[in-house]
């Protein structure tokens, strides 16, 4: 495994894919750090259901971006990890989308908290 992991980390892009997702990562801390205080005990999260008390959440369950973003480029990165050797293309391309939906979620959470601070 350590082996398969190494050989995935000597290319280039998929370290500069690791090393965006960590800095997205410290920009979505950076925000929950500085804006903890300021968010209102309720807030919009689930714009896709009614309008009323069904969209709102806590500050906490609003970390569930921040949460699904980690959990789904671990997700993509153990697959890269396992088809690297066979398949480099669809290694990249599961990284990057995996980064493209982090820097989406990221996106979206700077919007929301904006929008209600």
């Amino acid at each position: 495994m350590k082996r398969k992991i190494k050989e995935l980390l000597e290319d280039s892009l998929v370290i500069k894919i690791c090393q965006s997702f960590i800095l997205i990562s410290f920009l979505f801390l950076a925000m929950i750090i500085w804006k903890w205080r300021e968010l209102p005990a309720e807030m919009p999260l689930f714009y896709s259901l009614a309008r009323g008390n069904e969209q709102l959440t806590s500050p906490i369950g609003f970390l569930i971006l921040p949460f699904f973003s980690v959990s789904l480029f671990t997700i993509h990165f153990i697959l890269a990890i396992f088809i690297f050797h066979w398949e480099k293309l669809a290694a990249k391309i599961l990284l990057i989308s995996a980064l493209m939906v982090t820097l989406a979620l990221l996106l979206t959470f700077i919007r929301i908290i904006f929008l209600i601070t």
